[in-house]
């Protein structure tokens, strides 16, 4: 009696064992297999816009505070440290799925607070319209539970600036005194939610509106100085 597997009796035992358990997480060379690739490719795409914001938001926030923008700076910050959770949680998860972020780095334009303010509010309503409802179509048909849901964690998140940055959009163009001085007169006090994001403008009493997750995970987010 053969006491050892042959090679092509291995390749034979691997390829029933296919069959009967199509969907195991791993490759014959024992590395991890991307069964899910068009969610990978989806939480790159939004890994990189995370982390694009992230950091277009920390130069943001540098120069709201050179120019005497205090509150300005305040709300850039806390926008910053939601972008840098939700690429965070996808890193986490491209990871679990056996492959890596694929981040390629780009130019950060900062400009005057005006000009960042208009292109905030451009940014954030263009991923509340248009690039998360495409990425949670495009990763519906593998059905990963956690990847959908953490797209839609972000895409709530965006969601909640969307009544600040509209109207700073509309009228930042021609009365942005006006608009920054009302910014400037609200009492702040950001808190983000550690899980999914969520920004909110005081100390929360709630869990998650979003993630539903308990207050304790809100993170109180400090003014820049």
């Amino acid at each position: 009696m053969k006491n050892k597997l042959s090679r092509r009796d291995f390749l034979c035992f691997s390829t029933s064992l296919s069959l009967f358990f199509p969907f195991q997480g791993f490759a014959l060379t024992g590395e991890p297999a991307i069964i899910y690739p068009d969610t990978v490719s989806v939480l790159n795409q939004a890994f990189s816009s995370e982390m694009i914001a992230h950091k277009h938001y920390n130069g943001y926030v540098k120069k709201a505070m050179d120019q005497k923008y205090p509150n300005i700076a305040y709300m850039f910050q806390a926008f910053s440290v939601s972008e840098k959770i939700h690429a965070v949680n996808y890193d986490r998860i491209i990871n679990k799925l056996g492959s890596k972020t694929n981040y390629i780095p780009v130019l950060i334009n900062i400009l005057d607070t005006k000009a960042n303010l208009s292109n905030a509010a451009i940014k954030e309503l263009e991923k509340i319209k248009t690039i998360y409802p495409r990425f949670l179509k495009e990763v519906a048909s593998e059905g990963n539970d956690e990847a959908i849901t953490n797209l839609m964690y972000s895409w709530k998140s965006h969601q909640q600036h969307k009544e600040k940055v509209q109207k700073i959009q509309k009228f930042s163009k021609y009365f942005f005194g006006s608009v920054a001085k009302e910014i400037e007169g609200m009492k702040l006090d950001i808190h983000v939610c550690e899980v999914c994001g969520s920004t909110i403008d005081e100390a929360p009493v709630l869990p998650c509106d979003i993630c539903n997750k308990a207050l304790s995970h809100y993170k109180k987010i400090h003014r820049p100085i």
